[in-house]
């Protein structure tokens, strides 16, 4: 069985029993054809209140339609191919009286295509669970020594022989200069809020799946000891994001902003969690 349009052809036929309407049908006596081609032939029989349909391959004697296709007789009957435009592509045929076919129109409710069976959903079960993974993954030295710097409370910049940049989180090399690091300094751990980015996504957390409160605030900080554009990226305390104030360069003229610090963990174990978000510096 072939469907076209969702629907089948002979589905189509099969409804014409249930889709009758005799109040519409009185006083007319007729025999219609409906040939499709690639699906078969159908013999309508209409006297009033008697209405039969058979599957039959003679159709002598009778009005009938002739389709091309059975895509075509589907798209006529749902009312997504026109009837006209058919005809003018030579898709769609006529056979002795016209004017019985278009009463069918009156005397037949809409053919509507069967409504599929919705599955029952399955109940979704949730357990929240941190994951335990029985690995572990090293940071490497260059990166492992920063964090190591912070469960002492230090934050640890590495420099470049070239340009001089410091680069907190380090890398191994400069990625202007294309040349390794190697020289640490020791940078902040105060300095000067510079940017400012008001978060609005909730920022799930891999491990846990808790979501961190909106808005928050990603700040860019100038720590003590760096220049230019050589800014800490970390979070600002929740409260003080309306409060705190950016800094700007304009030309030669400097606006200074906010004077922040760091809040550590009291239980620090060498993590970027080590510095849970910066405030502004009252002192």
């Amino acid at each position: 069985m072939t469907i076209y349009f969702d629907v089948a052809v002979a589905d189509i036929f099969a409804t014409m029993p249930r889709r009758y309407r005799p109040e519409g049908a009185q006083g007319l006596q007729t025999t219609l054809g409906y040939d499709i081609r690639g699906e078969g032939r159908w013999k309508l029989t209409l006297a009033g209140d008697r209405m039969e349909i058979e599957s039959t391959g003679d159709l002598s004697g009778c009005a009938a339609i002739l389709c091309a296709d059975g895509e075509t007789f589907a798209g006529l009957t749902l009312g997504r191919i026109d009837p006209n435009e058919a005809m003018r592509a030579g898709k769609l045929q006529l056979e002795g009286d016209g004017e019985a076919f278009a009463a069918t129109y009156r005397i037949f409710q809409k053919y509507s295509p069967p409504i599929p069976a919705i599955q029952p959903s399955q109940e979704l079960l949730v357990l929240k669970k941190t994951i335990s993974v029985h690995q572990r993954f090293a940071t490497g030295p260059v990166f492992g020594k920063f964090l190591m710097g912070l469960k002492n409370r230090k934050i640890l910049a590495i420099k470049c022989p070239s340009c001089g940049r410091l680069q907190s989180p380090p890398r191994e090399a400069c990625a202007i200069c294309r040349v390794r690091n190697s020289e640490w300094v020791e940078i902040g751990p105060k300095g000067e809020m510079r940017m400012l980015e008001y978060c609005y996504y909730a920022s799930p957390d891999p491990l846990t799946g808790e979501t961190r409160e909106t808005p928050y605030g990603a700040i860019g900080i100038l720590l003590d000891g760096c220049r230019d554009e050589e800014v800490f990226w970390h979070l600002l305390r929740p409260d003080q994001l309306d409060k705190a104030r950016r800094g700007i360069v304009l030309g030669d003229k400097v606006i200074h902003g906010s004077r922040l610090r760091p809040v550590w963990n009291e239980t620090r174990t060498g993590s970027i969690d080590d510095i849970l978000f910066f405030e502004i510096d009252e002192a």
